[in-house]
């Protein structure tokens, strides 16, 4: 009888005690492969975790303060790309101007089309409202470019009423700039005495008379004064708050500058502002030929789109001319610049009206570069058609006035 309690390993056959080795060196190689998983999952893991926190992170920073995600990825790198189109904003008739409001939640749009009026959007492009000069027919306005000034005024100059109508942000008619040195509200004030808040005031190049009238008053009437020769066509507000027009009198092409307290002013009953003129009509250094768009820098130098010289020219903060660019050939050269808009980062946009295309460039230095452009001729999503105008947001979003195609083009880095 065999007493299997006293087997012990020399009794185990040999190829038995070689499969029980190779198990057990199995089950060890199979425990170090799963901790090595277990490892590197919990790597994995970890990994998912950091890039949650990143993106988590990235989305707080920009509702906070929105922003082109490269500058919130790398803030202060001196990264340029060209944007992306987003979306189109229709139900507007032929659009020439575009500008925001302070905080970007409305886009005013000015039309060139049958009923020539200011559209009003949100930032999504649904429709707010809408406004016109008052007392005036279609054919007696052309609303071409608008601006808004910090406290959210918007003014938009008008080429058929040679003026600039100056709103509230709704659109009720506040007063109007009938020259660099008149307003309507001074005029009246003259002959009528001091106006009390809300007083309406009602203007037509085309009538013998202006009238107004006071709260709880009936309406009155006034002469129509004599009014500058002047014709205002493009306009802006300066990196200072100073209000830049540009002026297209027939042999008197010019730029004036009014100073800040102008749109910081809350009341225009003596309108006398030391204005700024530079510029004269021709082909010069200096001259112009139908300027339509005036904007500074962080440095305060001044660049006016030239637009039938086809060239930007710019100035120092003196009114100093300093040197034309954008004309000849190559990737920067410009045919018919029309609006254009400086950024936070000194990147000059220009809307090239003729060649169906947006063209920027990098003004931060000592020489003027050329970073990119985008854009061309056509009817679809992110092509243009006589482009004329165009603005942008803080959070990088450029507004264009797509005029040809009856929309204003939204694109965004």
């Amino acid at each position: 009888m065999v007493d299997n309690n006293n087997l012990d390993n020399n009794n185990v056959p040999p190829e038995d005690l070689e499969s029980s080795e190779s198990f057990e060196t199995e089950i060890a190689e199979t425990a170090a492969g799963a901790g090595k998983k277990s490892i590197w999952l919990l790597v994995a893991l970890g990994g998912i975790v950091v890039v949650l926190a990143g993106v988590s992170w990235l989305f707080y920073d920009y509702v906070r303060n929105p922003a082109p995600l490269p500058e919130l990825v790398a803030p202060g790198a001196d990264i340029n790309y060209a944007p992306h189109y987003l979306f189109s904003i229709y139900g507007v008739d032929k659009p020439v101007g575009v500008a925001l409001s302070p905080g970007g939640d409305r886009i005013y749009v000015t039309e060139s089309g049958t009923d020539r009026m200011v559209r009003i959007f949100d930032r999504d492009g649904e429709a707010l409202g809408e406004f016109t000069t008052p007392d005036t027919l279609p054919g007696e306005r052309s609303p071409v470019y608008v601006a808004t000034d910090a406290s959210g005024r918007v003014y938009v100059t008008d080429r058929t009423q040679h003026a600039v109508f100056v709103y509230d942000p709704d659109g009720v008619l506040l007063d109007v700039i009938l020259g660099p040195d008149l307003t309507l509200s001074e005029y009246v004030s003259k002959h009528s005495g001091d106006l009390l808040p809300g007083t309406q005031l009602s203007y037509n190049i085309f009538e013998e008379q202006v009238s107004y009238q006071q709260p709880e008053k009936q309406v009155e009437t006034l002469p129509a004064p004599d009014v500058p020769g002047w014709s205002p066509l493009g306009i802006n507000i300066g990196a200072d708050g100073e209000l830049l027009f540009t002026d297209v009198t027939e042999d008197h092409n010019c730029v004036h500058l009014l100073p800040e307290d102008v749109t910081r002013s809350t009341s225009w009953q003596e309108f006398s502002p030391q204005a700024k003129t530079v510029g004269a009509t021709g082909q010069g250094n200096g001259q112009f030929l139908f300027p339509n768009s005036a904007v500074t820098d962080s440095q305060g130098q001044l660049y006016i789109s030239d637009g039938n010289n086809g060239r930007i020219s710019v100035w120092d903060p003196q009114g100093n001319f300093l040197f034309n660019f954008g004309t000849g050939t190559g990737d920067g050269a410009l045919s018919l610049p029309r609006g254009m808009h400086i950024d936070e980062r000194d990147r000059l946009y220009v809307v090239d009206a003729v060649a169906q295309k947006i063209v920027v460039y990098d003004i931060s230095g000592e020489e003027i570069s050329f970073l990119f452009a985008f854009g061309a001729f056509g009817m679809d999503d992110g092509l243009f058609n006589y482009p004329n105008d165009l603005t942008q947001d803080s959070s990088g979003r450029l507004y264009i006035a797509d005029r040809e195609n009856n929309r204003i083009q939204v694109w965004s880095y």
